[in-house]
């Protein structure tokens, strides 16, 4: 609006795939500890709230390897100094969409099912609408969370 100055209230970070690879995950803490830290100075908001979306793409299996590490290294963001009330990392394995994971196995076979859950690979959380409507709103609610409201 006219004369009104904008205010950033808050930032929300879902990446990690591609830092499963060729050994970048063993930088991953370090490489996002940096990079709120730079985010933050370089606007000029100093505590803005930040929300990370843990990757997810383990499904209901336990992660492992490299993507364990990336998981492991968004979590232990809201442990670093300054971060601890400023951060909120949100797990999106736990939010899966069931039907649809259930389904992909076999989702060639059964493509007009799986075009009602799904519409894509594992990595992009199996397409599901329903997956990315909960995750949408669990980062939401962290958000709210962090700026002090209900």
């Amino acid at each position: 609006m006219k004369g009104k100055t904008p205010e950033l209230a808050g930032f929300v970070w879902f990446q990690g795939w591609n830092d499963q690879y060729e050994g970048a995950e063993l930088e991953y803490a370090s490489n996002m500890e940096h990079f709120i830290k730079d985010v933050r100075r370089d606007l000029k908001v100093p505590k803005l709230p930040f929300v990370i979306g843990v990757m997810g793409q383990n499904q209901s299996k336990p992660a492992k390897g490299a993507m364990l590490a990336v998981q492991e290294a968004q979590l232990a963001m809201e442990k670093v100094k300054g971060f601890r009330k400023n951060v909120r990392a949100v797990r999106t394995d736990i939010l899966v969409d069931k039907a649809a994971e259930a389904l992909f196995p076999t989702w060639r076979e059964n493509m007009e099912e799986w075009e009602k859950v799904g519409s894509d690979h594992p990595y992009h959380y199996l397409g599901s609408a329903i997956w990315f409507n909960r995750m949408g709103n669990a980062f939401a609610q962290a958000m709210l969370r962090l700026m002090g409201e209900k």
